[in-house]
């Protein structure tokens, strides 16, 4: 029993040592292709065994480096002649391009470990011009007596292109990313595309079921397929860096059987095989110039070429009759982001929330605007012309455009009712009610009163019949005074209903959060609070910007918490709008960090 406890021991002290053979020595290897072509995408490989040290990055002064440090651990046993030896360690690789011909030596790089100082040997690559390259990527290897045809570097690259390199601010710029290949791609995965920071974009729709095009890059025909196509809309001025992309994808290769006695590919010679390609893409700078000086006072963004048209629906009409105003804009440009023009209408008019509508159609659209006026009294009354300035990209000046201005004739309403209450919904446009026609007062003109034999005669009861009917009459004529009042003043009448709007917003945007639709809920998120600081503190929309929220705010005494929720909410509206990584545990919080801030400045909010 002893001897073979003594004998299990020995086994497994053995089986451990044959595991851990070697396990000590350390190595560090620094491995790339001898030769590469101009513009050819390579792989730098450093491998480390039997550590996992924090390595510097090499100096890659010569090369642009397309992606990595890209860091895999890994762990392998080996069995050599019933010897077994454990091997782990770690690989960093980086996914270059060189920057001009010539031979270059990348040197070695070192780290330490227990105390003694471990180097990588040093690697000279040798760059020839485009497709003169026979590198180990692009060359020929033997396996298992066949000859095989690797991948190469130029079987597949990325390109994005950009419309324009120099631009003005808000000024449109098409960014397009096409994947080139010769082979066949089977599959592409893992797609990193580059983000905008600092750009309002959007994304061009793609025809899913086109043909790759075919075009000629240095002599060689590839298949170009279009991946993403992007309008950019830079917001501020400078240099703007672009970031670097990198996807991957499964490729058929031709492979070439030389082997006449491997009987598994005797009838078919030509052969293909699939490999997996990661396909890094670089980035870019765009030079972003500031717009001149000498901006007009009515200028809200607008750059490109546009043209403006305006029409009245009436000029003579009734008080309380509906009137609309439509302004068309047209051009190409950013339209979908400039704010609309506003007319200066005098104040015996009720004046709505233009309802718009924008249609893009290529890098250009149109915009349609109406305004809905209602006159209360009669009159004779002057629209002066509304104005539209623009950044003009062909001339490089500042442009205006002017509505026509509008007289109109306003009698009075039918049977003179000239202070009625005005209920308009406009998002039907001139479904408009008038109420107080069936309101009517006492008519006392008629009435008899016929004495009665009673007892009842000059008591107190007989006082309070009297007396009550006349309290009440008063009471009314009061509070009906004092609604006409109220509802004449359009900025209480506003002011009393930001809340209910605010909530008709929120509604709206949490159906685009369930739906999944993400531009639009951002959207309606800031028209909730946009719209609710207009109503709430009476000023018009054209008007509003952050600042002078920040001042208003401060002066109803609006806690400083309150305002920095406020502007942070609008602040993640204007970036996550057009390009949004939000998700949706994040957006459901922002619904409510909205919806707690409207009611806290309803709290605080006096006026």
């Amino acid at each position: 029993m002893k001897n073979k406890i003594i004998l299990t021991l020995l086994l497994i002290l053995g089986a451990i040592n044959y595991l851990y053979a070697g396990a000590e020595n350390v190595t560090f290897r620094a491995t790339a292709p001898s030769q590469v072509a101009m513009n050819q995408q390579f792989k730098l490989e450093y491998t480390i065994t039997n550590a996992t040290p924090s390595v510097p990055q090499p100096a890659l002064n010569d090369f642009n480096v397309l992606s990595g440090p890209r860091v895999q651990h890994y762990d392998k046993v080996s069995s050599i002649n019933g010897s077994y030896t454990k091997e782990s360690g770690v690989t960093i690789s980086y996914i270059l391009v060189p920057k001009k011909e010539g031979v270059f030596t990348i040197s070695p790089i070192n780290f330490k470990n227990d105390g003694e100082t471990v180097m990588c040997n040093a690697v000279t690559i040798k760059v020839v011009a485009a497709g003169q390259a026979n590198s180990q990527q692009g060359g020929t290897a033997t396996q298992n007596g066949r000859n095989i045809s690797n991948s190469s570097a130029t079987d597949a690259f990325v390109r994005t292109t950009y419309s324009k390199k120099s631009v003005y601010e808000k000024e449109e710029v098409v960014a397009t990313i096409k994947l080139y290949h010769r082979g066949n791609i089977v599959q592409i995965e893992d797609i990193k595309f580059p983000e905008y920071k600092g750009c309002v974009t959007k994304d061009v729709q793609l025809n899913k079921e086109e043909r790759p095009e075919e075009e000629v890059i240095n002599g060689v025909k590839y298949y170009a397929h279009k991946l993403k196509q992007t309008i950019i809309y830079p917001q501020k001025s400078g240099t703007l860096d672009i970031e670097k992309g990198e996807l991957s994808a499964i490729m058929e290769i031709q492979t070439r059987q030389s082997n006449p006695f491997d009987f598994d590919s005797f009838f078919n010679l030509n052969t293909a095989r699939r490999v997996r390609k990661v396909i890094a893409f670089e980035g870019a700078k765009l030079e972003v110039k500031p717009l001149p000086e000498g901006k007009p006072e009515d200028f809200n963004n607008a750059v490109g070429s546009f043209k403006m048209e305006s029409s009245i629906s009436k000029t003579e009409a009734k008080a309380y009759d509906p009137i609309t105003i439509k302004v068309k804009i047209t051009g190409s440009g950013n339209i979908k982001y400039v704010k609309s023009p506003t007319f200066k209408v005098p104040t015996d008019f009720d004046v709505y929330d233009p309802k718009e509508e924008t249609k893009i159609n290529g890098n250009g659209g149109t915009r349609e605007i109406d305004y809905l006026i209602i006159p209360r009294h009669a009159g004779t009354f002057e629209i002066p012309a509304a104005t539209f300035s623009y950044f003009d990209l062909n001339t490089k000046r500042y442009n205006t455009l002017k509505t026509e201005s509008f007289t109109l004739n306003i009698e009075k309403g039918e049977n003179n009712v000239d202070n009625s209450q005005v209920v308009s919904n406009f998002t039907n446009k001139e479904n408009v009610q008038i109420l107080g026609k069936d309101i009517r007062f006492i008519d006392a003109k008629n009435t008899h009163v016929e004495k009665k034999s009673s007892d009842l005669y000059g008591t107190f009861c007989f006082w309070l019949w009297y007396i009550i009917p006349l309290i009440l009459f008063v009471v009314l004529v009061v509070l009906y005074r004092k609604q006409i009042k109220e509802n004449s003043n359009v900025a209480l009448v506003k002011n009393k209903r930001a809340n209910k709007q605010a909530k008709k917003c929120l509604k709206q945007a949490d159906a685009y959060l369930k739906a999944g639709d993400k531009e639009h809920y951002y959207e309606e998120i800031a028209k909730a609070l946009w719209g609710y600081t207009s109503d709430k503190l009476n000023i018009p929309m054209s008007e509003l910007n952050k600042e002078s929220i920040v001042s208003e705010l401060q002066d109803c005494q609006v806690s400083e918490e309150t305002i920095k929720d406020y502007m942070d909410i609008l602040n993640t509206c204007e970036f996550a709008r057009y390009a949004p990584s939000e998700s949706e545990t994040a957006m459901d919080d922002l619904y409510n960090q909205t919806a707690e801030v409207i009611g806290k400045l309803e709290e605080q909010v006096r006026k």
